[in-house]
C-alpha cells in the first residue's frame, strides 16, 4: 500500500514539475540573443561598442543607447567602453557587440582585408550611417621647439591606446614624414587612453599627445587650457601624400578659437566616424534605430554638441563598406539615393 501511494505521489510530482517547467520556459528571460530578430513579447539585446570613457564615442554612445531604450520598441541596448575602432571590429566579429562606432578607414580596411587586416577580411558587419568627422590633433607645448610633424623624431609621444583607431591614425600620418615609433624605433611611444594622455601632457611627461575626435574634444580642451600648447598642422605635401596613400582621410580645419590660445585656424586632416551594425540584426529594427537617431538629434546634442548637425542627406558621407538593408531602406525612404556599390550583393 505504501509503495502504491509513493508511486502515485511521485507521478503527480513529475506531472506538476513538467507543467511548471513549461511555464517557466515561456516566461523566463525577456530577451532574444544579441542582434537576432525579436519575437513577440521579447526584446533584442544590442550592445554598442564605443571607445574610452573620456572620448565622444562613449558619451554619444551612452546617449544613443539610452534614447533607443526609451524610444524604440523591442530593444534593450547597452554601451561598452573599448580601446576603439580596431577592438570594435573584433567584438562585432565575435558577436559580443551588435552595433559599434568606427572610423571609416578602419571599417573599410576590415571589410576589404587591407592594411592591418591584410588577408583577413571581416564581413560580419556593415554600414549604418555616417555621424561626424574625426579630426587629428597633434598637441605639443607651445615652447617645445616642435613646429612640424618631422620634429617629433626622437621625442616621447603618446599615439593613443593599442588597438584603437586613434593609434592607427597616428601611425599612418607619422609614417608619411618617416617616423616609425613601433618598437620605439624613431620615437618613444606610450600607449595610453585620452584621459591619461591629457594628464601626462599637463604633467609634462610627454612631448606630444595625439588625439582623434570631434570639435570640441574634452582631452584637447583640457590640455590647451592647463598648458600653453599648440596644435601642429597637417598640410601641404604631407597631407597630399597621406590622402593619396590612405584615401579615407580628407582635409579639414580646426576653426579659430575652438580651444584656448588657438586664435588662428589650424589645417589638419580627418576621417569619418560611422556607426556599423552586424548583418544579422533585424532590418526593421535597424530602420527604427536610425529613425530615432535623426528624430532625436537635439536631445543627443546634450551629450555631444555636434549631434545637432546630424543630417540624413549626409548619412552616406565617407561610407567605406556596404550598408545594412535596413539602412538602405531608411535612406531611400528619406530621399537619399544609395549607390549600387553601397548595397549588399
Amino acid at each position: 500500500m505504501n509503495k502504491k501511494l509513493l508511486a502515485i505521489v511521485l507521478s503527480l510530482s513529475l506531472v506538476l514539475f513538467g507543467v511548471m517547467g513549461c511555464s517557466s520556459n515561456k516566461s523566463s528571460g525577456d530577451g532574444s540573443e544579441g542582434g537576432q530578430s525579436s519575437s513577440s513579447g521579447k526584446k533584442t539585446y544590442i550592445n554598442m561598442a564605443t571607445a574610452t570613457t573620456a572620448g565622444i564615442y562613449y558619451a554619444l554612445g551612452n546617449a544613443i543607447t539610452n534614447m533607443w531604450n526609451e524610444k524604440v520598441d523591442g530593444i534593450q541596448a547597452s554601451v561598452q567602453s573599448t580601446a576603439g575602432s580596431a577592438q570594435n571590429v573584433e567584438l562585432l566579429t565575435r558577436n559580443e557587440a551588435q552595433v559599434a562606432f568606427m572610423q571609416n578607414g578602419v571599417a573599410g580596411d576590415a571589410w576589404n582585408g587591407e592594411n592591418v587586416f591584410e588577408g583577413k577580411p571581416k564581413k560580419d558587419f556593415v554600414g549604418m550611417t555616417y555621424l561626424y568627422p574625426n579630426l587629428c590633433y597633434f598637441v605639443v607645448p607651445a615652447n617645445s621647439g616642435i613646429n612640424e610633424l618631422a620634429d617629433l623624431k626622437g621625442k616621447n609621444i603618446i599615439p593613443g591606446p593599442v588597438g584603437s583607431g586613434t593609434e592607427l591614425n597616428a601611425r599612418q600620418i607619422l609614417s608619411v614624414v618617416g617616423i616609425d615609433y613601433q618598437n620605439n624605433k624613431d620615437a618613444t611611444a606610450n600607449y595610453v587612453s585620452n584621459a591619461e594622455a591629457a594628464q601626462k601632457f599637463t604633467d609634462r611627461q610627454t612631448d606630444m599627445a595625439f588625439i582623434a575626435g570631434g570639435i570640441p574634444h574634452a582631452a584637447v580642451t583640457e590640455m590647451m587650457t592647463r598648458v600653453d600648447a599648440k596644435i601642429l598642422e597637417v598640410k601641404g605635401d604631407v597631407r597630399d601624400k597621406l590622402i593619396k596613400q590612405f584615401p579615407a582621410y580628407f582635409p579639414i580645419e580646426v576653426p579659430a578659437n575652438s580651444y584656448k590660445g588657438q586664435t588662428e585656424p589650424v589645417e589638419t586632416v580627418a576621417v569619418g566616424n560611422i556607426l556599423v551594425v552586424r548583418k544579422d540584426v533585424d532590418e526593421d529594427l535597424v530602420y527604427k534605430m536610425l529613425e530615432s537617431i535623426y528624430a532625436n538629434k537635439d536631445t543627443l546634442a546634450n551629450s555631444y554638441k555636434g549631434a545637432a548637425n546630424f543630417k540624413i542627406e549626409n548619412g552616406l558621407n565617407g561610407m567605406t563598406l556596404p550598408l545594412h538593408p535596413g539602412a538602405v531602406k531608411f535612406f531611400e525612404d528619406n530621399g537619399v539615393t544609395v549607390p549600387d556599390n553601397l548595397k549588399l550583393k
